[in-house]
This record gives structure tokens, C-alpha cells and sequence, in this order.
């Protein structure tokens, strides 16, 4: 789900849960923001309210959608949300930054950022791309460079057309550029223009894609509370895995403007990134060392890094310290 800027201009909000939970007992109110606008790709948190996890974990949950993971990382850092999903990639060069943020799980392991070529075009690697034109929004433009730069390509190599997140995939299916750099959840909107993915871990450039994001304050002076919210979440995405369908029709309710066939496309497409090879047999939800530090050595030779160069400051374990994760199965 990255940096990546999608679609609408306005903020959708949606209250999950109730004042009191079973047995009247209070919930506590927390705002979670996810990392664009609303898709099929956020049904697991919906799911997980339907399901009743949040009610479990004593939680009241409101889901606000974002214009992107820049927008949600710099929400959570300011206090504005409790909680929030974004790119790690972008949640790296915030820290480096100075932000005062953590992953404290990662709910999408593997990277879900490639290139996007007509399947006519005879491109069938991302080397293939020297001098073509790839379109890419500002965001995850320093991303793209770390993925080209490990294809063994440099930045002259192509002809770089930056384009606003919420025209990229219109530019793409145009046919206005050769290709398109962003998550492979958007295959199902690019029919008109159908396409190849040519992923970046194919080529070794595996930073972990979707983490939760949370103040190193929230997690220091509450861990029960971020421990509540990360089973519940991790839950939703587990069981909406078992339950595709069940999962769009729980988010769908919510959101009938949404496409239901078009959502399970994407969901679908998520759910195949929740695990990196370097988390299996870990828990699920766990932070991958080794994911990290590929991410971080990237980013400092492409991106201008100035954070710190071990990639375990940028991630917090806490919540697995104890070795059997969170309840929420193994990767």
C-alpha cells in the first residue's frame, strides 16, 4: 500500500466500535490512519472491527484514510493520530530525519514496489527499462533510484517523468510513458493498459512495505495500548487472508462507493506481501533485521540517508521480546 498518493482529495473518517464495549465496560478511543485513500486494501482493519478484536482489546477504533504514507507519517509524528500504516521506506527517511517514530510491527513484509511494463512490450527486466521513460510519483522517487541502482542502472539510465500521485496511474495507462514505478496493488486499475510488474526484490531491494507506525513516546509510556491495537490489526489481516471475500463485504458496508470486484482485486494483491522470505518461521507482525538494514544501506547510497547506518533503529521488537509473537500465527 507507499508512499504512493492516490485518488481523492477528501478525507474520509469512519468511527469503528462503540463508546462501550461487552458488558458495558469503556473503550478507549484511538485514531489510526492508514496510508491512502480507502481501498480493498484496508478491509483487514475494517474486518477486524466486524470480527470484534477491537472490542476484545477493550479498543474504540476511528479509520481515517490519507493522500499517502508522507502525509500519515508526519500525522502520528505530530500527534494527530495514535497510530498509523505506512512505507517503511518513507518511515526511514523520517527518522533519519530526526522524527521521533518507530515501527513497532510490519503488516506487509515483503515489497510490493516494481516497475509496471505493457505486457506487449518485450521489457521482461528492469534492466530493460535503459532509456525508457518511467513515470513515478515524488514521494518514492528516491525509492526508485535504490531499486534501479540494485538492477545495476543509475539515475541517467532512464527518463524520469514525475508525475502527481494522483495522475500516475492515469500517465501509465495513457500510454504518455514506457513505464510506471509504484505497489503492484494497482494491476487491477491499469486493464486499459494491461501489465507486467518487474519487482525490486527480484533484483535484491527487499525493505519491508507496510509497517505500524507509532511515536517512540506511545510505545515507551502505553505498550499495552500499541500491543492492543497491533494484535487486533495483525488479526484482521490474518483472518481476511482465510476470508477475502468476507473482508471486502465488512469494508464495502462502510464504503459502498467502493467497486467490491475491483477491491478484491486489490485486497488480494496486499495479502500476497505480508511476508518476506527473512521472516519465515517468525511471528507474523515481527520485524525482519535483516529486511531493514538492506532498506537502510539503499536509501544511504541512493536517497542522501542521514540517519543512523544499523537498521534496528528504525524498528522496535518490543511487542515479540517474548518470542511467541502476538498470538497472530507465524509467517
Amino acid at each position: 500500500m507507499a508512499g504512493v498518493v492516490l485518488g481523492a482529495l477528501l478525507m474520509a473518517s469512519v468511527s469503528c466500535g462503540g463508546a462501550d464495549g461487552a458488558g458495558g465496560k469503556p473503550l478507549t478511543k484511538v485514531t489510526y490512519r492508514g496510508p491512502f485513500v480507502t481501498s480493498g486494501g484496508d478491509a483487514p482493519l475494517y474486518y477486524a472491527d466486524k470480527l470484534g478484536y477491537f472490542e476484545e482489546e477493550g479498543l474504540d477504533v476511528e479509520i481515517r484514510d490519507s493522500k499517502g504514507s508522507g502525509q500519515t507519517i508526519t500525522d502520528v509524528g505530530n500527534g494527530g493520530s495514535d497510530f498509523g500504516m505506512a512505507a517503511a521506506t518513507n518511515l526511514i527517511m523520517a527518522i533519519g530525519q530526526g522524527q521521533q517514530l518507530t515501527s513497532a510491527a510490519t503488516y506487509l513484509g515483503r515489497s510490493s514496489f516494481g516497475f509496471f511494463v505493457p505486457k506487449d512490450s518485450g521489457i521482461t527486466s528492469i534492466k530493460g527499462l535503459r532509456g525508457r521513460s518511467v513515470a513515478v510519483s515524488a514521494l518514492v522517487e528516491q525509492n526508485m533510484y535504490a531499486a534501479l541502482t540494485a538492477a545495476g542502472l543509475s539515475k541517467s539510465d532512464v527518463e524520469v517523468v514525475v508525475a502527481d500521485a494522483n495522475a500516475l496511474v492515469t500517465t501509465y495507462v495513457s500510454g504518455k510513458v514506457d513505464a510506471m514505478y509504484t505497489v503492484r496493488y494497482f494491476v487491477p486499475q491499469t486493464q486499459r493498459r494491461p501489465a507486467e510488474v518487474l519487482m525490486q526484490s527480484d533484483v535484491g531491494f527487499n525493505p519491508p512495505d507496510y509497517v505500524l507506525v507509532v511515536t517512540r513516546e506511545t510505545l515507551r509510556d502505553r505498550p499495552q495500548l500499541v500491543r492492543a491495537f497491533a494484535r487486533a490489526t495483525l488479526r484482521g489481516f490474518q483472518a481476511a487472508k482465510k476470508d477475502p471475500d468476507a473482508a471486502i463485504k465488512a469494508i464495502t458496508a462502510e464504503h459502498p462507493e467502493l467497486n467490491p470486484r475491483q477491491s478484491l482485486g486489490t485486497l488480494k494483491s496486499v495479502l500476497d506481501f505480508m511476508c518476506s522470505p527473512a521472516q519465515s518461521g517468525r511471528p507474523y507482525g515481527e520485524n525482519a533485521p535483516d529486511d531493514w538494514t538492506g532498506a537502510v544501506e539503499g536509501l544511504k547510497r541512493t536517497a542522501g540517508l542521514r540517519g543512523p547506518e544499523d537498521g534496528r533503529k528504525y524498528f522496535d521488537n518490543s511487542l515479540f521480546a517474548k518470542g511467541d509473537g502476538l498470538g497472530t500465527g507465524t509467517c
